[in-house]
C-alpha cells in the first residue's frame, strides 16, 4: 500500500508540473497574449508557481524513495534523468529570473518531456 502511495503521488505531481506546463504553452499564454493584460499573464504565473514547486518537491522525493527502495542509484537511465532534472532546475531559476523569455520556458517544457521519457524508460524499459 505504501509504494502504491507513493507512486500515485509520484504520477500526480508529474500531471500537475509537466501538464501544467503544456496547458500553459498551448492554451493560457497564446490566449493571455492576444486577449488579456500582462497582469494577466502575472497572475497565472504567480498561481502556477508555486503550486509547480510543491509538486517539483513532491517528485524529487517520491522519485528518491522509489530509486532507493528498488536500488537504482546506478542506473544510467536515471542518472540521465537526475541530470536533465538539474538542468529543469536551472532553466527554472533563469526563467524567474527573466520571466518574458519564451525560449526559457520552452526548453523547461522540453527537458520536462524529456525527464518523463526517461521516467518511462526507467520504470518499463
Amino acid at each position: 500500500m505504501t509504494w502504491t502511495l507513493i507512486r500515485f503521488l509520484h504520477v500526480v505531481a508529474l500531471i500537475f508540473f509537466v501538464g501544467g506546463q503544456l496547458v500553459l504553452a498551448v492554451a493560457v499564454v497564446p490566449a493571455v497574449r492576444r486577449h488579456g493584460t500582462p497582469e494577466a499573464m502575472r497572475a497565472a504565473a504567480r498561481r502556477f508557481g508555486p503550486s509547480s514547486a510543491v509538486a517539483l518537491v513532491v517528485l524529487i522525493a517520491t522519485g528518491a524513495a522509489m530509486a532507493s527502495h528498488l536500488h537504482r542509484w546506478d542506473s544510467p537511465v536515471l542518472q540521465g534523468k537526475l541530470a536533465v532534472l538539474a538542468l529543469v532546475g536551472v532553466l527554472l531559476g533563469l526563467h524567474v529570473a527573466a520571466p518574458n523569455t519564451r525560449v526559457l520556458a520552452w526548453a523547461t517544457l522540453v527537458a520536462s518531456l524529456v525527464i518523463v521519457w526517461l521516467g518511462v524508460e526507467l520504470a518499463h524499459g
